[in-house]
């Protein structure tokens, strides 16, 4: 239940939004002649998230009359930047409207932002629907209008998300004071779960088939992307299939991964839950698969890495209305009487004079602080990728070797800001998710580079070149093979940071195809398996060759002339890797016999490759409760963490052989949370 204060203070002060740097470029658009008072419904999606979800009504500009005429601003986070609405008002009319949204993606939240500049004026309103989809983006400038209206009609101060941030270096910042007399609204529950990602949703599911008096805040106003690759052991599907894993060896493997720097106990309690996880989501009438893994060793000679069969998938019911899981798991809250409240933004946690975390701090889809009292809290907000201050100063490998972005960008580290300065204990090393795919053209460096509008970004043009991470020669820009190619695939990134650049270069020949398929990999790496086999490598390769990432050469002196390379150098690299292949070893790093292919036969290609940042994977200490330790070791009463934004599981590196272990594990403890939350032993 809940219950609303019937009070609207001016709000004073900053909102503590997450990281970034401002835009600077603007979009605007003056009032026409005979602007008509027309509210229109939004709907729109931003690219690469769910579709996006109805939030409450925005404020309109129908305001009787009633504005302050002056001109007001207000500033919030975006997709990738901060946004910056600059409103002007009559005493019956807006005006005016400028937004600078010039740091989020020029063909989405870009377009977005300069339609809606035009429309709020037009249409004296927010609610507006622009041809661009922006789930992110286009929230976001409703949120700092509707901030800036509140300002005219005199109910609100001006909110600056980025106040405070400027050019400083501390990622941590201090959590806002906010006085009752800022709260516009308190809401009362008995679980706050913060985040409606793969883990929030898991846990409002669970909590509503226990018919528990829960609530579920959302930053954004689209639910978060839908990981569909889960690590589970036990399942009915692995039985189904004859497959058993060596638990054993699953355990230390996961803890060699980390050097041992995990809780074994939080790593066992997915273990040991994953396939009741499982079978729950099938009693929902979904269908769990096992990809069964090869039976080559990959790694090494005489050193291989264990890959057990973990991997499932899970199929939406036939007929399912819903596009993924988590929006199937939202239909079934809803249908339990509960829902998801979006353009929630996690200002901080509140806590008792004891220390008991008691409820949360949002601002909303209109600017305005929200309470919300619990007796326990989940955060379930994901980890910090889409925050450069975070990610240099926790993560500075990051910045060594990532050359390309794959992260989901509202995923800043708020959650675990919030639970240190609620007295938590974040991993001491950073743990990023890092895949060998960061496409980049010659003389592109690896780290963040200024965008032209305030922001850091990596420099790739490419989300993720997806056959990058196939064993094929790789050799440093002196032209000299660096490292096994045959490993998981941030460590080949790692290894490059201590090359030139942070980069290197693939060298392959037409019978890549071919090989590819030979390599017969594992994970999402077998996606380039699947395109081979319909022949679809070198269409992929020459597809690149316009856009300047890939080359082509009839000679190994020719290719090495057009990336750049030692022509020299690269010749007799190859040639001593065509005399290892020829011998059926590599005697030089040790890579797997049935992965040394010989390059000769032209035409030869060749591209530079960094790393791509899909997340981050440390964060708060948790145990195997999920229950947050203070820095002495301690539970913080009422505070409870899952996913990305959790830590103790892995630490270094993703151990990407095991592939859907952070899903599985982050799911398995959104259920399990709840579990313990009610009591349940397990």
């Amino acid at each position: 239940m809940s219950k609303d204060i019937s009070r609207r203070d001016f709000l004073r002060g900053t909102v503590a939004g997450v990281l970034g740097l401002a835009a600077v470029n603007v979009v605007g658009c003056a009032a026409p002649s005979g602007a008509s008072d027309t509210t229109t419904a939004a709907g729109t999606t931003e690219a690469g998230t769910a579709a996006a979800a109805s939030t409450a009504s925005e404020t309109t500009a129908a305001a009787n009359g009633m504005y302050t005429p002056g001109t007001y601003s207000a500033t919030v986070k975006g997709y990738s930047s901060y946004i910056t609405a600059t409103v002007t008002f009559s005493a019956d009319a807006i005006t005016d409207c400028v937004i600078e949204a010039s740091g989020e993606t020029a063909d989405i939240g870009g377009v977005a932002a300069e339609e809606m500049a035009k429309l709020i004026v037009e249409e004296q309103s927010v609610d507006v629907t622009t041809s661009a989809t922006a789930a992110i983006t286009v929230p976001a400038v409703k949120k700092a209008v509707n901030n800036c209206i509140a300002q005219a009609q005199g109910t609100a101060e001006p909110l600056n998300e980025n106040a405070g941030e400027g050019d400083s270096d501390d990622w941590l910042g201090t959590a806002p004071e906010i006085s009752d007399s800022q709260i516009s609204s308190v809401k009362d529950t008995s679980l706050l779960i913060i985040g409606a990602g793969n883990g929030g949703m898991m846990a409002a599911a669970t909590a509503a088939e226990a018919g528990i008096d829960f609530m579920v805040c959302e930053q954004n106003a689209a639910m978060g992307d839908t990981r569909h690759w889960i690590g589970a052991v036990d399942t009915e599907a692995m039985k189904e299939a004859n497959v058993t894993v060596q638990k054993d060896r699953l355990l230390n493997e996961l803890a060699r991964y980390a050097s041992y720097k995990c809780d074994m106990d939080v790593i066992k309690m997915w273990m040991k839950n994953s396939a009741e996880m499982v079978s729950w989501l099938e009693s929902l009438g979904m269908s769990a698969s096992v990809h069964i893994a090869p039976e080559s060793h990959v790694g090494g000679n005489n050193m291989e890495y264990y890959v057990p069969s973990i991997w499932h998938t899970i199929d939406l019911p036939e007929g399912s209305e819903a596009q993924n899981r988590n929006e199937f798991l939202e239909q079934y809250i809803k249908g339990k009487g509960y829902d998801v409240t979006y353009s929630m933004t996690l200002v901080r946690l509140v806590q008792e004079a004891s220390g008991k975390v008691s409820g949360a701090i949002f601002s909303d889809a209109s600017g305005a602080y929200v309470k919300v009292n619990a007796d326990n809290v989940i955060l379930a907000t994901g980890g910090y990728p889409g925050n450069p201050k975070m990610v240099k100063a926790l993560s500075p490998i990051i910045n060594e070797c990532v050359t390309a972005n794959s992260y989901y960008a509202p995923d800043t580290g708020m959650g675990i800001r919030a639970g240190i300065w609620a007295g938590a204990k974040m991993d001491t090393e950073c743990a990023p998710m890092i895949f060998d795919r960061g496409i980049v053209a010659p003389g592109v460096k690896a780290g963040y580079v200024d965008d032209g509008h305030g922001n850091l970004v990596f420099p790739g043009t490419m989300g993720q070149f997806i056959m990058g991470t196939q064993p094929y020669l790789k050799v440093n820009k002196e032209g000299y093979r660096f490292a096994n190619e045959s490993c998981p695939y941030d460590f080949l990134n790692y290894a490059a940071s201590l090359q030139t650049d942070g980069v290197y270069a693939a060298i392959l020949d037409s019978d890549v195809n071919q090989d590819i398929i030979d390599y017969d990999q594992y994970g999402c790496a077998q996606i380039a398996v699947d395109i081979a086999q319909g022949g679809g490598i070198i269409p992929m390769l020459e597809g690149q060759i316009e856009s300047g990432l890939v080359f082509k050469a009839d000679t190994i002196e020719d290719l090495a002339a057009q990336m750049g390379l030692p022509a020299d150098t690269l010749a007799a690299t190859v040639t001593r890797y065509n005399e290892l292949c020829q011998n059926g070893a590599d005697d030089d790093f040790g890579k797997e016999a049935y992965r040394m292919h010989a390059l000769d036969t032209a035409p030869f290609y060749g591209y530079y490759m960094g790393g791509s940042l899909l997340t981050t994977c440390d964060g708060l200490r948790i145990n195997r409760k999920c229950q947050v330790y203070d820095t002495n070791h301690q539970i913080i009463d009422g505070l409870y963490c899952i996913g990305d934004c959790s830590g103790s599981f892995f630490c270094g590196n993703y151990p990407e052989y095991f592939v859907g272990v952070a899903v599985g594990r982050t799911m398995t403890q959104g259920r399990y949370a709840v579990k313990a939350i009610m009591g349940e032993e397990f």
